[in-house]
Order: C-alpha cells, then sequence, then structure tokens
C-alpha cells in the first residue's frame, strides 16, 4: 500500500492565479526562463528558478535562495496566496483542448520509497540534487508535485469523477492554452476515501521528478514525505524525445544502409519538411540526412531486457554509436528535443542546421517505462516526456524545520530556493 497524507497549502488567488502560476516546467529554456521570469515578477518562476539559469558567472545556491526568498516575500505580502483552512487534498485537472487528466495531489511518505512502493526509471544527477536538498533544507516549501502514475480500477476512477462533480476551488487556462482547475478534498469522508483508494494501490511509478525525490530522501532535505500528484496511467500522454546529432563525419545514405545491414529497413519518404514522417508504432524511426528524410523500421530480434529492447536504446547501440560514432548519451554532439504530433517542423530544422542529423522517435510507452521500473532497471536519459505536466505555483505547501519527523500539515518557513525538478 502507498500511504497518502493532507496537506496544508497556500492557493494562488483566483484573480491572480494566471499571473502566479509558472510555465510548464522546461518549456522555458536555460536563462531565457530568468528572462521570463524578470519580465513577470508575480509568477513563481522566481522563487523556482534553478542555480545554471541564471545568465554570467553561475550564482551561489546560497544568492540564489536569497534572491527567491526576496521574491517569495514580497509576493504574500502583495497577498498573491490564499491558506486554506484545514488540511486537504486536491484534484488537479489539466485540459490540452485534445487530452485532459486528472489527479490526485496529497503528501506521500518517503517509506513507501525505501520500500519499493515507488519506483522510478531514470537515473539523477548528483549537483541537481544537491541543489535541491538545499532547497529543501533552506526553503521548507514545495510546490512542484512529483508526477506518479499507477494502474486505476474503475472504484479509482469513480471516486475522482466525485470529487471533481463540484465547483472547482481554482478554474482558469494559462498563456499556453492549457486550462487548469482544482478541487480540495476537505471533508472527513472525502479525505478517508482517498487514503483508502491510495492503499488498494500496490505500486506508483515516477513519470516526472526523479531529482525531486533524491533530494527529498538527503538528511534534512525534507519531512519526511514529498508533495505528488497521482495520475492514472490511462491519463497519461507521452510524448517523443527526439535526438539531433552533428557528427564528425556524415556518411552517404549508401554507406549509412550498408552499416545498417539487414536489422534495418531504410525507406527515402522525400526533402525533409515536405512529407511527414511520424513514426508509426514501436520500432520505427524517422532520420533526416542530408536533407532529406528516410523511415527506419528495425528488422532484428528485439532483446529480451526491458531497457535494451527500447527503441531509444536500440537507436544508440546500432545507429548513433557504430554508424556514427556517438557512443555516449551525453557526447557534447548530441542534444534532445521534445517531438510533436509532426515530423514536418522537426525535419525543417535539422536539414538547415549544418552538418546536423536527426532522429524523429515514437514515444516510449506506459507500459515500457513500467517494465523498466519493475526490473530496478533505469532507462537511458531523455527516453521519456509526459505532458502536460503540472505547473508550479498553484499550491504552496510549507513545514517547519522542527517538523522533518512526520507530519506534514505544520505550518513552516516562508523562504525559497532553487528550481525544483
Amino acid at each position: 500500500m502507498v500511504s497518502v497524507i493532507p496537506v496544508e497549502a497556500l492557493v494562488a488567488r483566483a484573480d491572480r492565479v494566471v499571473d502566479v502560476v509558472a510555465p510548464q516546467a522546461d518549456s522555458v529554456p536555460g536563462v531565457d526562463s530568468y528572462h521570463y521570469a524578470v519580465d513577470h515578477p508575480d509568477s513563481f518562476l522566481n522563487v523556482t528558478l534553478a542555480v545554471g539559469e541564471f545568465p554570467g558567472p553561475t550564482p551561489s545556491r546560497e544568492a540564489v535562495v536569497k534572491r527567491a526568498s526576496g521574491h517569495f516575500h514580497g509576493m504574500l505580502e502583495r497577498g498573491l496566496f490564499e491558506p486554506l483552512p484545514s488540511a486537504a487534498f486536491f484534484l488537479y485537472e489539466l485540459d490540452t483542448g485534445s487530452h485532459r487528466q486528472v489527479g490526485i495531489v496529497g503528501g506521500v511518505s518517503l517509506a513507501a520509497v525505501e520500500e519499493g512502493r515507488i519506483l522510478g526509471h531514470e537515473e539523477t544527477l548528483q549537483g541537481p540534487v544537491e541543489d535541491l536538498a538545499h532547497f529543501y533544507r533552506v526553503a521548507r516549501l514545495s510546490s512542484s508535485p512529483v508526477a506518479l502514475g499507477f494502474d486505476a480500477d474503475e472504484h479509482h476512477h469513480s471516486l475522482m469523477r466525485q470529487l471533481s462533480s463540484g465547483t472547482p476551488l481554482r478554474d482558469f487556462t494559462s498563456p499556453d492554452g492549457v486550462r487548469q482547475r482544482l478541487w480540495a478534498v476537505t471533508d472527513p469522508s472525502g479525505l478517508a476515501a482517498v487514503r483508502a483508494a491510495a492503499s488498494r494501490v500496490e505500486t506508483m511509478y515516477i513519470t516526472d521528478g526523479h531529482h525531486r525525490v533524491a533530494a527529498a530522501r538527503h538528511p534534512r532535505g525534507g519531512p519526511g514525505w514529498f508533495l505528488a500528484i497521482m495520475f492514472p496511467n490511462d491519463h497519461l500522454r507521452a510524448q517523443a524525445y527526439n535526438r539531433v546529432i552533428v557528427p564528425d563525419l556524415i556518411p552517404s545514405p549508401e554507406e549509412v544502409r550498408r552499416s545498417l545491414g539487414a536489422g534495418w529497413a531504410m525507406d527515402r519518404m522525400g526533402p525533409a519538411g515536405s512529407v511527414e514522417s511520424q513514426p508509426r508504432g514501436t520500432g520505427e524511426i524517422a532520420m533526416v540526412l542530408d536533407g532529406m528524410s528516410y523511415r527506419l523500421v528495425f528488422r532484428g530480434r528485439r532483446p529480451d531486457h526491458p531497457v535494451e529492447r527500447l527503441d531509444v536504446s536500440l537507436l544508440h547501440d546500432s545507429i548513433l554509436g557504430p554508424v556514427f560514432g556517438i557512443s555516449s548519451s551525453d557526447d557534447p554532439r548530441l542534444w534532445y528535443e521534445v517531438g510533436e504530433n509532426t515530423t514536418v517542423a522537426f525535419e525543417s530544422q535539422v536539414a538547415a542546421y549544418p552538418g546536423a542529423v536527426g532522429f524523429a522517435m515514437h514515444p516510449a510507452q506506459i507500459g515500457e517505462m513500467t517494465a523498466v521500473a519493475d526490473a530496478r532497471s533505469l532507462m537511458p536519459p531523455k527516453s521519456t516526456w509526459f505532458t502536460p505536466k503540472p505547473r508550479s505555483g498553484l499550491l504552496v505547501v510549507r513545514w517547519e524545520e522542527q517538523a522533518a519527523g512526520s507530519d506534514p500539515r505544520a505550518r513552516g518557513s516562508s523562504t525559497a530556493g532553487s528550481r525544483e525538478r
């Protein structure tokens, strides 16, 4: 069973919620996040900026905390948040118009991680984890919920429909067109129903927030729990993570075909950007090479191991390394781009970049992710991207320094630190 805990929270004020709630995580790249935050002083992005998102010389963690704390105090003084009178679970809905997903927000005990009931599938980097652990120690707050997926039955779906049937506490559309609604569950029967429903779940899977969970496990990295949103697996929508490389030498299409051998079929589709080459399923990859688009279809025998059989593993192991000399996932000649529902724009961009070769992927499926997690293995970097992602600043949960034991309903400090990832 997974133990969930209602939380006391600050909620972005209804008439200012669009200004306060930050853009989707990672949708504003690099130092553009800093410039966006400066241009939008009421955005919670000012509180969650990471060390690496500042221009110029890299600031210290202490400087980042000091800046963020000043912004958060200013937001409190301007009355941009309202406290709820009691602890609550929340229902949080994100609706893009073509896709809708609803999750339950609450605290999840770290004991579930230690017991193997919360499983991850991505490796974490020490630097970001240390930054986040420092943020939690100093800030003693959380606003970016870890996204968890779980296999929901009809009872779970029925409960979520019931709890989200009334008037929402917040209802707004962010500038990117995503409608977001929030309901608070505060009555004893509703709280008990959420706890009971979560207790029937054997395993939950981290779909976003591996670094946040790792930071919460650090000594004094949190109060013994982490803020999470729990989505039914069938609500989750995966998008592809495409690859772009700039190899030292670009082989001709004929050389690529010979190197691939019988394991891959390679069909020419047409000039890049003029045809739709979106992979139609697992085992297909669209390649942009020398201004042309090609469809690669895997014809070999897939390995049995859940990591080795992934499309991204096949790409790296049998194409990027042997054919193009890109053997490492962190090779500076390799970068990653989130895919869309069409490859046309991606192919045009790759074709316009001198010396670049692009690979458009089919999205990794939730079953592939859970199989890797169940095997206690890790996917290659940038294998999954689930969207839309929960936003920061809609809810803020705080805890007292002395509450580092167990009670997530403690009220606490109002300082803040670096980007929750």
